[in-house]
């Protein structure tokens, strides 16, 4: 190992806490004080996210230069609560600060940071998969009917009938909306058990959707045909193909200008705002460095431009939006990340790999100033 791979690995054992779990980790979800890793055994992986030795409790400033370095861990990292579920991969989402809410085939189950269980509902058929709400709560869809349940794992609204069997679940910034992946279909639907007339898009199998934050834009992965973008106002449809690989991982920043994506040698970033009414072609910001490996998953900052992305190689990074310069978090080797999350406060990066290995750093106050 050359002084750059030490330095890097370094940093990764000075910054992060990281387990081995065993199985591919599919999964993960902040809510409360705990990061919960879902994982392909029907299992939750539970870690408290306050660190008993945060890097900015081990942080020295030197007098002579103002150089700041961090001390090594004195403890061990305390060991992952594991919380069996079912005996199948599961989909895990956080139900507001409570808590998480796991699947187990047609239950659905919430789970305390602290690794306590209890039934929500049985929902009679399998669960599809469920979504995060951003005022708190989830949907859940399942047997072609959507149900909100509140913070507290009561049922808001059903919506019967809503759709056959979802491939996609994602709710709007403002709640107002929630749109589907159905049968080669998207379904947008109003929030709520009354709602307005469906708004479908014939587009292909749907793996992922994301709203921009302003409710402007759905952005849809599609399976081997990249990304669409669907203009909500006007029902306009802007295609983005030729990509290598997955395009299944989305993220927008904060101000719905920038749509980044998976599914190449590099972070791609699109600059929305060059769309134009006649044309289709969108400007792509450079970010980050271009490599061998696929990016398998991003995820964006929630308050900032930072860029998170996991590569197939088990390489993390995180780069500002039209830099080239990366921190690299965690050195390649292992396999695979395919779960990748930053905690909304943007201080905590949680993520785990299809080898096993969960993780989450912890960023000292500035250190992206």
């Amino acid at each position: 190992m050359d002084t750059m791979e030490a330095e890097i690995a370094a940093l990764y054992d000075l910054l992060g806490r990281h387990w081995t779990v065993g199985v591919p980790v599919t999964g993960t979800a902040f809510a409360g004080d705990g990061v919960a890793f879902a994982l392909t055994d029907g299992a939750l992986a539970i870690a408290p996210l306050t660190d008993t030795e945060p890097p900015q409790d081990r942080c020295r400033i030197a007098l002579d230069g103002g150089r700041a370095t961090i001390s090594p861990r004195r403890k061990p990292v305390p060991p992952l609560t594991k919380v069996v579920v079912s005996d199948a991969p599961l989909h895990l989402a956080s139900i507001g600060s409570s808590g998480f809410v796991a699947n187990e085939r047609s239950r659905l189950l919430g789970v305390s940071p602290s690794g306590v269980t209890h039934l929500i509902a049985d929902h009679g058929s399998a669960i599809d998969l469920v979504a995060p709400v951003q005022a708190g709560g989830i949907l859940a869809a399942s047997g072609g009917s959507v149900v909100f349940y509140d913070p507290n794992g009561e049922v808001g609204w059903l919506q019967e009938r809503a759709g056959g069997n979802a491939s996609a679940l994602a709710v709007s910034r403002d709640g107002r909306r929630f749109a589907m992946g159905v049968d080669d279909c998207l379904l947008v639907r109003a929030f709520g058990a009354r709602p307005e007339p469906v708004a479908s898009f014939e587009l292909g199998p749907i793996s992922n959707l994301a709203w921009s934050p302003d409710g402007g834009w759905l952005a849809a992965s599609i399976m081997g045909a990249g990304v669409v973008l669907i203009r909500l106002a006007d029902a306009r449809i802007v295609r983005i193909s030729s990509y290598p690989g997955s395009t299944s991982s989305l993220a927008w920043s904060a101000d719905s200008r920038v749509l980044v994506t998976s599914g190449a040698y590099r972070i791609i970033a699109w600059d929305i705002s060059s769309l134009s009414d006649d044309s289709e072609r969108l400007a792509s910001i450079t970010t980050g460095r271009a490599r061998l490996v696929l990016v398998e998953t991003v995820d964006m900052h929630a308050e900032g431009r930072l860029i998170a992305a996991g590569y197939g190689d088990g390489m993390v990074v995180v780069a500002k939006i039209g830099e080239s310069d990366e921190l690299v978090v965690k050195p390649p080797g292992g396999s695979a990340v395919h779960a990748l999350r930053w905690s909304a406060d943007g201080q905590h990066l949680a993520f785990g790999s299809d080898n096993g290995e969960a993780a989450i750093i912890t960023f000292p106050p500035h250190i992206f100033k």
